[in-house]
């Protein structure tokens, strides 16, 4: 017969627990507290030897909370945490981990359970995608458990997920010119009171080709983000509401971004594309791609194009990560180490903005020459000198370096 023994620490001291399958049941006795491993080994043997011979009946441990008993205390730790997206995992919970695992104890739970899920959701044509956001909720769950001393161990963290093939498609120009083009040739549709002009979604579509964000967030762009600077127009964005989709503080617009997002209608403030709505733009963009004929071209692909247009102008990999918002390797893993530690204690300033304002410039001179771009080429910055400290506020009588940093004067965008 095999068994195992287990150790928890608790209030009397480091407790033993046996484990043991006997005729179909399990058990989970105490042994005792602080004991030796000798001494363990031996409580466990005439535990066991109790157990086959029933001389004490020892009734099988359930002290383990079920998986809905414990999401209470996983929201709390969220809300703690201020995670700003939790839309997300509670659908996923809401929607197939409480119809499947919900009156469960989190003990019962097993590796082969892991499994049989993920065969239900791929036999339900879920995408790998999404079979792993599922499995990072679960997995997030099961861990805060053990961290609650409300499970031993998380017995699902090895099992296998099905494999995601990075995607890597950038769209040509060629492919983004017969999408202007049928973008023109369609007519404003009204649906359900709302007018979709194609010409505001090539809009669209130019914004996320010169800043590299994502559909939803430029959806969701205010006018009030947009902030004047002495060296142009800045997208002062809110923090991201997820840590998987990581958004870039603040984005230098370039003279096509600034058209696009400007329009040809001032609008008071509010979302620019206020007409647009998710569900939508997605119905749009996939018709419109169809009529262009171009193939298997998703609207993030354009947030690829942006940084493979960036990389072949040869702009440096940190400021490619600082646009789209990306963290370098050893960013956020250890909070000791060299890389970590350098971009905490990095702040900007005027230098640094000047190279990814230069780096958005040259992809609008880029964008300009296929004919994909607004405006005239923009010219060559001249050079100048700034220093910390170095503008001089004669009413108070002393320098700030807040003043000669523009990312310092100005607070983020409202959430």
């Amino acid at each position: 017969m095999t068994y195992s023994i287990t150790t928890r620490k608790t209030k009397k001291g480091l407790a033993f627990d046996l484990y043991v399958r006997w005729k179909g049941q399990r058990y989970r006795p105490l042994l005792g507290y602080n004991l030796s491993n000798e001494q363990a080994e031996e409580a466990a043997i005439a535990m066991i030897s109790k157990i086959q011979r029933s001389e004490q009946h020892v009734p099988p441990r359930n002290d383990s909370p079920t998986f809905a008993d414990f999401l209470p205390l996983y929201w709390q730790t969220m809300h703690v945490k201020k995670r700003f997206d939790l839309a997300r995992p509670e659908s996923i919970i809401e929607t197939h981990l409480l119809p499947r695992f919900g009156q469960r104890p989190l003990d019962s739970l097993t590796a082969e359970d892991g499994l049989a899920y993920i065969t239900v959701r791929l036999a339900a044509k879920a995408a790998p995608w999404t079979i792993r956001r599922e499995w990072n909720v679960l997995m997030r769950i099961l861990n805060l458990a053990v961290d609650f001393d409300k499970l031993d161990k998380n017995r699902l963290k090895r099992v296998e997920l099905p494999d995601v093939a990075t995607r890597e498609r950038v769209a040509t120009t060629e492919e983004l010119k017969a999408i202007k083009l049928k973008a023109e040739e369609r007519r404003a549709k009204v649906i359900q009171a709302n007018q979709y002009d194609p010409t505001e979604l090539w809009r669209i579509v130019m914004v996320a080709l010169n800043t590299g964000l994502r559909e939803a967030k430029i959806l969701e762009i205010d006018r009030t983000w947009m902030r004047k600077r002495d060296d142009g127009w800045w997208l002062i964005l809110p923090p991201a509401r997820s840590r998987l989709k990581q958004t870039p503080r603040e984005i230098p617009l370039n003279p096509a971004a600034y058209e696009a997002l400007r329009g040809t209608i001032a609008h008071v403030d509010g979302r620019i594309f206020r007409r647009w709505t998710p569900a939508a733009f997605s119905i749009f963009w996939k018709r419109l791609v169809v009529e262009a004929k171009v193939v298997d071209l998703h609207f993030h692909d354009l947030r690829h194009t942006f940084a493979t247009w960036l990389q072949n102008l040869g702009v440096p990999l940190e400021v490619r990560a600082a646009l789209l918002g990306h963290r370098l390797r050893g960013m956020g893993q250890d909070p000791l180490g060299g890389e970590s530690m350098t971009a905490a204690y990095s702040h900007g300033g005027y230098g640094w903005n000047q190279q990814l304002r230069a780096a958005v410039s040259q992809l609008h001179n880029a964008l300009l020459s296929y004919g994909l771009s607004y405006e005239s080429p923009l010219e060559e910055p001249t050079e100048q000198v700034k220093v910390a400290n170095s503008l001089e506020r004669r009413e108070k009588g002393w320098w700030s370096q807040r003043d000669s940093n523009p990312c310092l004067s100005l607070e983020r965008a409202p959430s």
